[in-house]
This record gives structure tokens, C-alpha cells and sequence, in this order.
């Protein structure tokens, strides 16, 4: 490369790492063996979003994208059903123009302007096994994931990579792609899937082009047990999906150089979370594991919860602070979902027709008093969790409740844009009012100002946010350019482990990369910080 091409490259380089607004990413995603839980460290936390409605549709998220001549005389009760009464052909369309549409650049780009660390990312296992001849569930969706890991990779993000429905069904609810009774443990051809899927996946996103990224794989998410639900299975069923799981990731896993192994979550099955001290002391279940977490989820919205009063919703979170800071003696403990709903939105989706975030959000933005609840949940919360290993909120958008949306809270400004803000003292050791709201550290007359309107969170400026990972952002530009200008982006994953990387290889979404990578270094080299420059 020519000195004076060099010099101009490093002075980009330089001055964009000068002006690149920080983002404080976990340090480590790895806890040695006998040692302190990561996570542990004050401030040293995962504080993150989930994509979800992305790869799985629930209705209840996005009740206005049913209301179609086409779809308006059925229930779509799951992205199963809406691929059945589609056909696959025009599933596949429509469900395309959702993936590159729901969650784009600008999204990560506000996660890192509001100093988010983490995204979890749900999947279902039929993006990463081919669907069974009954089964309406389309594929396609790799290029729209490889696109997000390199987001997430040039934004700063580690991301959780999710097995968010598995075949037959952990939890009988619309999460899981299909809607109906649990049957994941009808017969072990479900299991036999399951692994297929967790492999394919753990050695499609832990390749070496997506730099490490994925810190961790949750092997479902929410799976019901008798325990919990007279729909649920066995714990046993349960417990052995989880402990045949973990060896398909370490099975499967690339680890990185100079790394280590991917962390393992489970999520705790709606069991107390010191519950799972057991699990990991016995040798037949987790004892020999490495490098494990356990997801739990709170929300505080379903039941009796919409009766309660302001301070009652305050001390329920309350309330969690012994059991978890506790548990992340033992083992990382991390807040898998939560959000600042108090009650449920459009549980029957036809209802929420013709509604839009202004009619919904009317609501907390009429007073004051009820803005600033909205800012004290989300205090006593993020507080309550960071007692353990830190937290990521359900979820990214919502098209009717703000509460819901991570975007629209920050809009609202519920959401502070350093979250390491606090108005109110917070006493851990308390299990009823932990966060004095009667005594504002700075006084009264620095409350935050909340909008007195639904605010547009496209209004949120993030002009100022620069890449934090230089290294990937060649291969971002790739991507992005290509994804977003195919229109026929199918890709079908073998049943073998290798197919899942095979599948994105010989899409099109690779295509362009060849262009990119026949350029000679100098000229890449300049590629890239001419697009830097055109950035700062």
C-alpha cells in the first residue's frame, strides 16, 4: 500500500475511534470452573434487547400486519398458521419483506447510542432443519441473520442466539411457531431434531467470518414443566434435552482463537432460580458442564398484576433481589426477558385493529406522575438485575404498546440513554420499597422531561454513532448492500451439520463478497476508510 493511501487509512482510523461514542460490553462471556460467576462485577453487566417478532411472528406484537383482505377471515394464532393459510410461496414473500424491513441498521445503531451490550436473537428450529412435508414453515432466514451478526459485530453487540421453538413444542404458546399442547416429548424424533437444529446452528454463527460475536446459545427458551403446567413435561424429558443440548453445542462449536467456549444458557422452567444449585451439582446432569448461565424471565403484567398499585409493581421486583443475588454466587444469573408492561396488549389481536401507538400511549403520557412510573419501573429493575449477571428487554419494538417496546420506552424517555443513570437510591437488602422514590438523588427539580405525545423513536438521533469494529465493517457493507437488494433470498439447510453453513454460503447474499474480496489490500483498504471518512 502506497505511504500516503496508509497515512490517510490511519487518520480515519484514528479519528473515528476518537469520536466513537463507547459501548461497555460484558467483559467476559466465560466463567472458569470453581470460579466467580461472570457478571458479577458491579457495573460489569449484559444490558441488551431481544429481536423478537423477528424470526418468529406473534400476533399480539404486530396485530395491524393481519389486517389484509387475504388474512382478515381467519385466526392467525402463529406463524404456522400464517404460512398455512398463505401457502408457502406467498409466506415466503411476505415473510422476506418482514425480515429486511423489522429490524434494521439504524436499530443497532440506536442499541449502541443508548449503550446496549447484547441482543438475543429467537430462531425456531425450522430455520435450521428442514421442515417436515406437514410442516407450512418456510426457510430464508440466514442471510437476514448474517446480516444482523455483522451489525452486531461493527456496533459493538455481543449477541445470545436463541432456540426459540423446538419440534412438537416446549411450551404450547405462539413463541414457539405453532400454538397448541406441548408435545416436544411425544417422540424422539423430536429430540433427534432438536440436536440437528442446536448443531446447525451453534456451527452456522460460531464461524470465524462473524468474529466471535455470538457469546452464548440458549437452548430454548420458556419450556413448560409439570411443575409449572398440567401442559408441561416431565422434568426428566426436560433435563435431558438440556444435558444432550450442551454437548451438541460443544460438539459443534468453532472456538475462536484466543478464546473460549461459547457459553450454554438454560432457561429455569419457571423454577425458583436456586433451584438450579441442584442441576449443576449432579454428575449425570450439569456437574462437568463449562461456561453455563441460567436465563430467567420477570414480568410482572399477567394475573392480578394490572390491580396492583404503582408501589405494589415497585415491590414485586423488589422482591426478587435476595433469590438473585444469591444465585449468582453459584452460577451467572441472567434477566432474559423483562419489559415495563403492567398489563397485556392485544392478547386478542383482532381487537387492537385500526389502533396506532398514539391512541395506546395516550395513556402514560397524559400525566406526568404516570411517564415517571414508567422511568421507576425501569430503575428498579434494570437495579434488581444487575444484582445478577444483567439483563436484555422483551422487546425491540411493538406496534401498539410502548411499554413493550424497547424503542418507544426510549422515545418516551422511560428508558435513560446511559443506563448507568439513576434518579432514586436503591437499597438491595430491601425487599419492599428498594428504590426510594421519596428521596430523588438530585432533588426534584432535576426530574427527566417525558414527551406529552407518542413520539416517533425514529427521531432518536443517532447521527453521531460511529462503527466500533473496524475489522467487520468491510464485511457489513457486503451484506447489507446485497440483502437488501435481492428479492429472491430462499436458503434450505440440510439435514447434515454442515448444510446450515452451506446454506448461507450459496446464497446471494455471498455473492458480492467476491467482489469485495478480489479487490486488491490497498484498494479494500481505502474502500473502507474513504467509508469512514464518509461516516465521521
Amino acid at each position: 500500500m502506497a505511504p500516503n493511501a496508509l497515512s490517510r487509512g490511519l487518520v480515519a482510523l484514528s479519528l473515528a475511534l476518537a469520536l466513537s461514542k463507547p459501548v461497555s460490553a460484558l467483559s467476559s462471556w466465560y466463567t472458569e470452573p470453581g470460579g466467580v460467576p461472570t457478571g458479577s462485577v458491579a457495573g460489569d453487566k449484559v444490558r441488551g434487547v431481544n429481536l423478537g417478532g423477528w424470526f418468529i411472528m406473534e400476533n399480539w406484537m404486530m396485530p395491524n400486519y393481519f389486517d389484509v383482505p387475504d388474512l382478515q377471515d381467519d385466526y392467525i394464532t402463529d406463524e404456522w398458521t400464517f404460512c398455512e393459510v398463505l401457502g408457502k410461496e406467498e409466506c415466503l414473500t411476505r415473510l422476506e419483506k418482514h425480515w429486511d424491513s423489522y429490524i434494521t441498521e439504524d436499530d443497532f445503531k440506536r442499541f449502541a447510542n443508548y449503550s446496549l451490550n447484547t441482543v438475543r436473537i429467537p430462531m425456531g428450529y425450522w430455520s435450521w432443519t428442514d421442515p417436515e412435508e406437514f410442516e407450512p414453515y418456510i426457510q430464508g432466514q440466514l442471510p437476514y441473520l448474517e446480516r444482523a451478526l455483522n451489525w452486531s459485530s461493527v456496533w459493538g453487540l455481543d449477541v445470545m442466539m436463541d432456540l426459540h421453538g423446538l419440534p412438537g413444542g416446549q411450551n404450547g404458546q405462539d413463541n414457539q411457531g405453532y400454538k397448541g399442547p406441548v408435545e416436544f416429548q411425544n417422540n424422539a424424533t423430536n429430540m433427534e431434531r432438536a440436536m440437528q437444529a442446536l448443531a446447525n446452528m451453534t456451527e452456522f454463527v460460531t464461524q470465524d467470518r462473524f468474529n466471535g460475536v455470538v457469546k452464548a446459545i440458549e437452548l430454548t427458551n420458556e419450556p413448560y414443566i409439570l411443575e409449572y403446567s398440567p401442559n408441561g413435561m416431565n422434568f426428566d424429558v426436560l433435563a435431558d434435552f438440556y444435558v444432550q443440548g450442551y454437548n451438541a453445542v460443544r460438539g459443534a462449536e468453532h472456538i475462536q482463537e484466543s478464546s473460549n467456549e461459547v457459553m450454554v444458557v438454560i432457561h429455569d422452567a419457571f423454577q425458583p432460580v436456586l433451584n438450579w444449585k441442584y442441576f449443576w451439582s449432579q454428575e449425570h446432569l450439569g456437574m462437568n458442564w463449562t461456561n453455563y448461565a441460567l436465563d430467567t424471565h420477570i414480568y410482572d403484567a399477567f394475573g392480578g398484576s394490572s390491580s396492583k398499585s404503582w408501589q405494589e409493581h415497585l415491590d414485586t421486583i423488589c422482591a426478587q433481589s435476595a433469590a438473585i443475588s444469591e444465585a449468582q454466587t453459584y452460577f451467572p444469573v441472567i434477566v432474559g426477558e423483562w419489559a415495563l408492561g403492567v398489563n397485556t396488549y392485544c392478547v386478542d389481536y383482532k381487537s387492537c385493529w385500526g389502533l396506532s401507538m398514539n391512541d395506546v400511549i395516550y395513556n402514560f403520557t397524559s400525566s406526568y406522575e404516570a411517564s415517571l412510573f414508567m422511568r421507576q419501573f425501569w430503575e428498579v429493575q434494570s437495579n434488581v438485575y444487575e444484582l445478577g449477571a444483567g439483563w436484555i428487554f422483551w422487546s425491540v419494538h411493538h406496534e401498539l404498546a410502548g411499554p413493550w417496546s424497547w424503542t418507544q420506552s426510549a422515545a418516551q424517555n422511560w428508558i435513560p440513554e446511559d443506563p448507568t443513570e439513576k434518579l432514586y437510591p436503591f437499597y438491595a437488602d430491601a425487599s419492599s420499597y428498594c428504590l426510594d422514590t421519596s428521596n430523588p438523588i438530585d432533588g426534584d427539580q432535576n426530574m427527566p422531561y417525558f414527551p406529552s405525545f407518542a413520539r416517533n423513536y425514529t427521531d432518536i438521533d443517532i447521527s453521531n454513532q460511529k462503527p466500533k469494529n473496524f475489522a467487520a465493517l468491510s464485511n457489513n457493507i457486503t451484506s447489507t448492500s446485497n440483502t437488501s437488494t435481492s428479492t429472491n433470498m430462499t436458503s434450505s439447510v440440510s439435514s447434515t451439520v454442515s448444510g446450515a453453513a452451506a446454506a448461507a454460503t450459496n446464497s446471494k447474499a455471498s455473492g458480492a463478497s467476491h467482489t469485495l474480496l478480489s479487490l486488491t489490500p490497498a484498494a479494500l483498504f481505502g474502500f473502507v476508510a474513504m467509508s469512514l471518512v464518509a461516516l465521521l
